[in-house]
């Protein structure tokens, strides 16, 4: 299995959740004066390329510290989602795979990662159809990513995605970027 990083890196400046307070990182020391590089960050859980776990919305809902690490990695499948339009349609996911084994994880691509760094990024962003929230719940996964940022509308108070798969165990992960080539 080869490892693909899709996250953003985290800097000073970067898009936050509407509301999130931003990052901030201070360098303490560097090497040139301390001998050290030593940064400090203040940073919410929801900042950049980031999981939710069930803890994140569930009383007794798992977390990265009471959780085993192998939980938070396998093999997945890219599903082209960049036609979809604002509501992603469990059709997407009706057409057998061509790749062998079975998927850990469904990575969502959407197309969305573009308008990352533009205020349009955080509007209008595609989401899941409920029907295509519970295809995927019935892939016996352990997460599905998506490159935008999130599984529910900004404006749902609600969050039947993030209710959805967090309730059934699963990981999500959120503000994946695009492959470099």
């Amino acid at each position: 299995m080869s490892l693909i990083d899709l996250t953003h890196p985290l800097t000073n400046g970067m898009p936050v959740f509407p509301d999130s307070p931003p990052l901030v990182l201070d360098t303490l020391s560097n090497i040139g004066t301390q001998g050290y590089n030593e940064i400090q960050m203040h940073i919410t859980t929801h900042t950049g390329t980031h999981i939710d776990c069930g803890k994140h919305l569930l009383i007794g809902g798992f977390d990265t510290g009471n959780t085993s690490p192998e939980r938070f990695y396998g093999p997945g499948w890219i599903i082209d989602c960049r036609h979809a339009g604002s509501i992603i349609p469990a059709s997407l996911f009706r057409s057998p795979e061509k790749e062998k084994g079975e998927p850990d994880f469904i990575l969502l691509h959407t197309g969305w990662s573009k308008y990352w760094g533009d205020a349009q990024y955080f509007a209008k962003f595609p989401v899941l159809s409920p029907d295509a929230a519970d295809y995927l719940l019935n892939l016996n996964l352990k997460g599905v990513g998506i490159d935008a940022p999130s599984f529910d509308t900004v404006e749902s108070k609600v969050l039947l995605n993030h209710i959805k798969f967090l309730s059934h165990g699963l990981v999500l992960i959120e503000n994946l970027k695009k492959k470099k080539k």
